[in-house]
C-alpha cells in the first residue's frame, strides 16, 4: 500500500472501510477498501468473481494488497 495516497474516508460498515485515494505518480482516483483480515476467504472469492469482469454497470476491481491485519482492495471510484 506504499504506492497509495489516502485521502478522505468515504464510508465505513461493520467490517470495512472506503477512502478515496489514487497511486501515487499517477491523477486517476479509485475507491480503497480496508478489510478486516478475517474476512479472507470471502475477499478472495469476490476477486475470484471480479478480477476478468469489464461492464459499465459492474464496479472494476483493479488490485488488492494483504498486510499483517489487513486486506486492501483497490475498484473503480464511483462519483456523481
Amino acid at each position: 500500500m506504499e504506492n497509495f495516497i489516502l485521502y478522505e474516508e468515504l464510508g465505513a460498515g461493520r467490517s470495512s472501510v472506503v477512502y478515496k485515494g489514487r497511486r501515487k505518480g499517477s491523477l486517476n482516483y479509485v475507491a480503497v477498501i480496508c478489510t478486516d483480515k478475517t474476512k479472507k476467504v470471502e475477499i478472495t472469492n469476490h476477486v475470484r468473481l471480479s478480477h476478468d469482469m469489464n461492464h459499465p454497470n459492474i464496479v472494476r476491481f483493479y488490485e488488492w494488497y494483504e498486510t499483517s491485519n489487513h486486506l486492501w482492495l483497490v475498484v473503480e471510484l464511483c462519483t456523481g
